[in-house]
């Protein structure tokens, strides 16, 4: 069996990117690997990143055009598209890396979505990745 050799710990190195691997559940009940290269950031900067995310105006619900669910669903679907887009570097996907494709991935693949932010949280909030 081999030793993993730990190594010293040195402030202010900090990494460009980290790159991981997310399982997601698909709708068919298989599971897709979403490869990713997370944006580093310490805790008050990842405080920084939601108040910026968290102040943007949401899209105004108009009561007159009706169907505010779907309303609804497109304000969430734009917020976590943005999110995507600014907590990841670069995705291992055959789309491009654009906000349009994050948003697009936010729409159609929630799962996926939910996994890139909550890893991100963990990442930004505890420092690890996983377990």
């Amino acid at each position: 069996m081999s030793e993993q050799i730990a190594r010293q710990i040195v402030l202010g190195q900090r990494p460009k990117g980290i790159v991981h691997s997310l399982k997601v559940a698909m709708p068919d009940g298989t599971e897709g690997l979403l490869p990713v290269t997370f944006r580093y950031r310490d805790r008050v900067e990842f405080g920084a990143f939601l108040d910026g995310l968290f102040s943007v105006e949401p899209p105004a619900f108009d009561p007159a055009a009706g169907q505010p669910s779907t309303q609804q669903q497109r304000g969430v679907v734009q917020i976590n598209g943005q999110y995507i887009h600014g907590c990841l570097l670069e995705w291992g996907l055959d789309a491009p890396f654009t906000l349009d494709n994050c948003i697009q991935l936010a729409s159609e693949l929630p799962a996926a979505t939910q996994a890139v932010m909550n890893t991100y949280k963990q990442l930004c909030m505890e420092g690890r990745l996983g377990n």
